[in-house]
């Protein structure tokens, strides 16, 4: 059996074979009569359907229904707000992912009732991904480990502190502000 760590790898461009020999497979074009490699990885070649493809080293990190993430409330509007993502599953993505926070039902402003923001601008959440539908990752924070697990008071920027299930006090200036906070909102350090 070889050893995958051993195999030469292919770098994007690198002649692989001439079309004549193998067809196109995945990570792979057809440059003109030759075969080139999209990806950098090891080559597979497959001599039952006579292609060759590039198998990357690297996988590219990609989010699922059900995944947690972590990140940073970067706008909001009346039933959603933008998140930009950092962690995946608690372990730290250097991808750009952002995703949609759907604060619908969350706020509770029905008739007669004061209406409450479950997220602020700036609050750093934990999300769960409930739909990935048009390309768009659709985020949720009903859980009880989801919601708000830091935020800063928007009187004098300290960070808040746990006051009750719902409200965060500021031990600085004294101002309380709801949110939709998670279990361990408060706690430090973080864990995403």
């Amino acid at each position: 059996m070889k050893d995958p760590k051993k195999e030469p790898v292919v770098l994007p461009g690198d002649k692989l074979a001439v079309s004549e020999e193998f067809l196109p497979g995945v990570h792979t074009y057809d440059d003109s009569g030759l075969i080139r490699a999209l990806t950098a990885g090891s080559v597979v070649k497959d001599t039952t359907n006579m292609e060759i493809s590039v198998k990357p080293r690297v996988e590219p990190e990609q989010i699922k229904i059900d995944d947690w993430v972590t990140g940073q409330v970067e706008t909001t509007q009346a039933n959603s707000a933008n998140v930009h993502i950092y962690f995946l599953n608690g372990k730290p993505t250097y991808k750009d992912f952002s995703g949609m926070l759907s604060l619908r039902g969350l706020s509770g402003g029905g008739r007669g009732m004061r209406r409450t923001t479950p997220v602020k601008l700036g609050d750093i959440v934990r999300c769960r991904v409930f739909s990935l539908l048009n390309g768009i990752i659709h985020l949720s924070i009903d859980e009880p480990d989801m919601g708000v697990v830091a935020a800063s008071c928007g009187n004098c920027g300290k960070p808040l502190l746990r006051g009750s299930s719902t409200k965060a006090k500021c031990d600085e200036c004294g101002n309380v502000e709801e949110r939709k906070l998670a279990r361990d909102f408060g706690a430090s350090p973080i864990n995403p």
